[in-house]
Formats: C-alpha cells, sequence, structure tokens
C-alpha cells in the first residue's frame, strides 16, 4: 500500500506508542442503541441505494456484497452522518496474493471518497489478521485466525475516538478522526467480500469507554516520570509512550501570554526565581526548564500553550488543559483566544478543581468538554456534574476508593470517570477493576506496557 493510502491506520503490537489493548476484563460502559440507521443482508440483486462506488468494482453476489480492488484499491461510500455510531460487518478474503490484500472499515471517510480518511485496515496472512500503516507494514494481532475465514469486524466511534474490534477482541484504538461519521468499505490487493452490515447510531459520553476497551491513558504534565513536566520533550516522550491525551497546566505572564507551568513559581522546575505572573513572556522563554531534572534536559524551555497546541495538531495527540490561575472570566477567554486560534476546540479538555474556571470556560466555549477534578468526593457527584455542564469527573484515587459505587452512578447519569494520578500496577488494577474510564500517569509507557501484557495473557 502507498504511504498516503490512509491517513490514520494504526500499527498494533509492540508498538505500544501508537495503541493499547486490553482483555473484556471489565465490564465497561456499553453505550444503548439509539437507532440503526444502515441494516444490508445484501438479499437484492443490486447495490443497495444511496451507496456510491469511488473505486474498484463492487457487486451483490450470492447474498454477498464483493468488492474488487483492481489495480487500485476499492471504495464504497455510504450512511454515516453521526459522530457517535457503532458499524459492523462480516469480512472475508476471495482472492489475491495473501501478503498484499486487506480490507478496511472507514469511520470518518466522505462520500466523495476524498482524503482526509480515517480508516482501519486488516490485512490477511498466515499468522492471522493485522493492521498497516499505508506503508503496508503491520504487526501480527495476539490471536492466530484463518486467513481465508471470515472475521467479524466492528467499530465504535465516539467523536475523535474509534476503537476497532475482530471477534469482538479490542485490535485498534484512534483519536485522530475527524468526527464526520462518513462510514465506508475499502478492498486493496485482490477482492473481499462483506455481509451483515450495519451501522447503528449511539447514545453515549464519548469519554465513557466501551465494553472490552482499555482505559484513556493521560500523560501527566507530559511524561513527567522520564523527562522535564511541562515541557515540549515531555509532551513527545508522552505521546510515543502511547497517551492519549497529554495533561499540562497553563499560567498567564506578566503581559498575558499562557504558559505551561504547574506551581505559581518558577523557582522549581527552572533555572529562575519568582512568581510566572510577574515575569513576562521574553523573561519566560528565557529560562531552562530542563536542567533541574537532568544534565540531558539542558537548555529545554518553559512552551507556550500556543506552541504546546501547534504541535499537538500536527504531530497527534489531544489535550487535557487544566486552569492553575484565573481570577476573571478575561484571564479563561484568553486561554479560550488561543485555542480556537490554534484550531484545537475539537481536541481540547479544560480540568479544574475551581468549579468557577469551568462556568467560565462553559460561557466562553461551550463545544470544549469539561472535567472537574477532585481530592474528596462531593457529597452528590452527579448533581454537581450536572449543574456545570460536565463530560468528566476526575477524582483523586484516594477518594475514589472511599466510593467506588459512584462510578457506577455517574456512567448511568452519562458521564466519563477519570482517575489521577496513578502510577503503580496494583492501583492500575483496582482502579480499572472499578471501571473507571481513564488514568492520569506519570508512567504512560507502563501504563500501556501493563494493558498490552494483560491482555496477552502474561
Amino acid at each position: 500500500m502507498r504511504r498516503d493510502l490512509f491517513r490514520s491506520a494504526f500499527v498494533l503490537g509492540s508498538c505500544v506508542a501508537l495503541c493499547c489493548l486490553s482483555g473484556a476484563h471489565v465490564a465497561a460502559a456499553q453505550p444503548s442503541d439509539a437507532g440503526v440507521v444502515v441494516r444490508e443482508d445484501f438479499s437484492s440483486r443490486g447495490l443497495p441505494g444511496q451507496w456510491r462506488v469511488v473505486g474498484g468494482k463492487w457487486r451483490v453476489d450470492g447474498g454477498r456484497l464483493v468488492g474488487d480492488s483492481g489495480v487500485g484499491r476499492g471504495v464504497v461510500t455510504f450512511g454515516g452522518g453521526s459522530a457517535d455510531f457503532r458499524f459492523e460487518a462480516r469480512a472475508r478474503f476471495e482472492r489475491g496474493e495473501e501478503s498484499k490484500r486487506w480490507f478496511g472499515l472507514g469511520v470518518d471517510v466522505p462520500a466523495s471518497g476524498s482524503r482526509p480518511e480515517t480508516v482501519g485496515v486488516v490485512r490477511g496472512g498466515k499468522t492471522g489478521f493485522s493492521f498497516g500503516e499505508g506503508s503496508g507494514e503491520g504487526a501480527p494481532v495476539p490471536f492466530v485466525g484463518a486467513a481465508d475465514g471470515e472475521v467479524r469486524v466492528r467499530v465504535e466511534a465516539r467523536g475523535r475516538q474509534a476503537v476497532w474490534f475482530l471477534d469482538d477482541r479490542q485490535v485498534l484504538v484512534t483519536s485522530r478522526s475527524q468526527a464526520s461519521g462518513g462510514v465506508a468499505l475499502a478492498v486493496g490487493g485482490g477482492t473481499v467480500s462483506f455481509d451483515d452490515v450495519r451501522v447503528t447510531r449511539v447514545r453515549s459520553s464519548a469519554f465513557q469507554r466501551v465494553a472490552a476497551a482499555p482505559v484513556t491513558v493521560v500523560a501527566h504534565r507530559g511524561a513527567s516520570s522520564v523527562a522535564p513536566e511541562n515541557t515540549m520533550v515531555a509532551q513527545e516522550v508522552g505521546r510515543r509512550s502511547g497517551a492519549v491525551f497529554i495533561e499540562n497546566d497553563v499560567r498567564l505572564s506578566s503581559d498575558r501570554v499562557p504558559f505551561l507551568m504547574h506551581d505559581t513559581t518558577v523557582d522549581r522546575t527552572t533555572d529562575g526565581v519568582g512568581n510566572l505572573s510577574a515575569l513576562s513572556a521574553a523573561q519566560l522563554r528565557g529560562l531552562d526548564a530542563g536542567s533541574w531534572f537532568a544534565p540531558a534536559f539542558a537548555g529545554a524551555r518553559i512552551p507556550t500553550l500556543a506552541e504546546q497546541l501547534a504541535d499537538l495538531r500536527t504531530r497527534g495527540g489531544s489535550l487535557l488543559l487544566e486552569t492553575k490561575q484565573a481570577d476573571s472570566i478575561e484571564d479563561i477567554a484568553t486561554v479560550i483566544d488561543v485555542v480556537r486560534a490554534e484550531n484545537m476546540t475539537g481536541r481540547v479538555m479544560v480540568q479544574s478543581f475551581d468549579p468557577q474556571h469551568l462556568r467560565w470556560v462553559r460561557a466562553l466555549a461551550p463545544e470544549i468538554p469539561l472535567g472537574l477534578l477532585r481530592d474528596k468526593l462531593d457529597a452528590d457527584p452527579v448533581a454537581v456534574s450536572q449543574e456545570l455542564g460536565l463530560a468528566l469527573y476526575i477524582p483523586s484515587g484516594a477518594a475514589l476508593e472511599a466510593r467506588p459505587g459512584v462510578v457506577g452512578d455517574l456512567h448511568a447519569a452519562g458521564l466519563g470517570v477519570w482517575v489521577w494520578t496513578v502510577d503503580t500496577a496494583e492501583r492500575w488494577g483496582r482502579y480499572d477493576g472499578y471501571g473507571v474510564d481513564g488514568v492520569i500517569t506519570n508512567r504512560a509507557g507502563e501504563l500501556n506496557g501493563w494493558l498490552s501484557g494483560r491482555a496477552a495473557g502474561r
């Protein structure tokens, strides 16, 4: 396959920097059906109405849809139109060289078949199925399946995130979908047949994980266990460690430029001194934010929020942004202006310990999801969440242990639950058992390795 074939299909296996696996070890939130919009068993002779062939040759034969890629790739688009849906099909390789044939389910494909698009690719091979990344390279799925047998494929798409399953086992996840809801079937390197194609709109919090999916991995202050926190190098390591979200803190300089910094002062994490809010952007840019951590990071700088967002936009990743300093709605507006200027409202969530910060964000940018941080649980977390218009309730691990049943209550109300800041396998397992949807950790790579190892039965 050519490198430009798919914008966002991810290699799985040992490459935990791009995806992570988990067995069906927890009764995670399963969204309810809100209506089947496509149901096709190909009992008629012709291609269903409104299905559009944009590549290759497609026909209905023997109660199955048959796609032949020809010399390029075959694509047929149809249905969709929703950001939250389930896409299911049964597929079987019919013809083609084993190492080259593939098929894909697309969850973000314009009706015209134009790019960019998001398609998960399944390859046939002697050891089973694998996903490729456009270059045609892939890693085996950690179970063996017959290359010529039929496989059930399901995609759970929630906003920008999509999770692919083969025979009910998760094999691929991406958070880079454009969330257009345009669905498609694609084939390459030969002939593939499909049956029982169904698209179902679902009602779900985009932050609740679907059944059998792993927790969302959130890199706390970037990969802060191995790189200086709140720096671009920490963000890069967090991304390569497989984190879906990078968590960082924002404060305003004296001339009102948003910078990434957890503490009130720059004393602990730079070679400077003083309150960040008393220093200008020029002064902050001159500080060394890496030497305190290790000599190898000497010269790392405090990033501006704009620099961070530009990197995420072009190189991948989403941001969980904690507001640390906001004395007025104007302070929050300054942060929101940067998010909008970088065209990143669809990939940023704002969290805070201060409910007033979240009220201001909601008033200024209702399209940005909100999370409330808590070191102790509210008496009624559901009521507080509903009053604030939250997408996520984010307690500390200790707070969650006091009332683990609150996860079910929040799920029933349509909310997601993430937990902070958890760095040991024993606690990962405990909170995963509670059914949390995400884990904020200083050790994103280790958490992804733990998830992959458990899924593989180690």
